[in-house]
């Protein structure tokens, strides 16, 4: 409904209270009219009995008033529009939606592909060089308590290659090369041993 209609609804319901009210006044100023039929006789008196109407048309103005002022019939008509939409969108999907698994590496992870191989790569490195230096400290703590060893032993030689270390040690090196080289017999070099401790 639109809003016109309901004042136009609105404004013939005045017109007819309208239009009662003035036959009521009538009837109470004529005091015994004469009913032409008996049964108008017994309205007249019911009529008489009654109470007056109240006058509302204070009332239907606002109502007027209101209905020009708010737009009822639209969103009405918009919520059905759209339920009927919503209903037709719903009966066209389908019961079982597709999904398809697609896995494969663009262009934008290869940054991350290429930091996870570095990644690996250098916990490898780092890997075999904490093995490496594990090997080298457990070969030097057993030349350490041979050292000791000697020293607790041979306190006199133990100096004398201290002295001599601290003097020159790159001599010293060497001169410990030669002699375990002279101390090198043929059965131990085909053996493939060293004695280099």
């Amino acid at each position: 409904m639109t809003p016109q209609e309901l004042e136009e609804r609105v404004a013939d319901a005045e017109r007819v209270l309208a239009l009662h009210g003035k036959r009521l006044e009538k009837l109470e100023q004529q005091k015994d009219p004469a009913p032409a039929r008996p049964e108008q006789a017994e309205e007249i008196e019911q009529e008489k009995q009654a109470p007056p109407t109240p006058d509302i048309s204070r009332q239907l103005e606002e109502l007027k008033a209101l209905i020009r002022r708010h737009d009822f019939s639209m969103p009405a008509l918009q919520i059905y529009a759209q339920i009927n939409s919503f209903r037709d969108t719903i009966t066209r999907l389908p019961k079982v939606l597709p999904v398809r698994h697609h896995h494969h590496f663009e262009d934008r992870s290869r940054g991350f592909i290429l930091g996870g191989v570095m990644l690996l790569l250098i916990t490898a490195l780092v890997a075999g060089g904490c093995l490496s230096l594990y090997r080298e400290n457990s070969r030097l703590r057993e030349s350490e308590v041979r050292f000791r060893l000697v020293r607790q032993t041979y306190p006199e030689a133990a100096r004398w290659a201290d002295s001599t270390y601290a003097l020159n040690p790159e001599e010293a090196a060497a001169w410990v090369k030669e002699l375990e080289a002279k101390q090198l017999t043929p059965e131990s070099k085909e053996a493939g041993g060293t004695n280099q401790e």
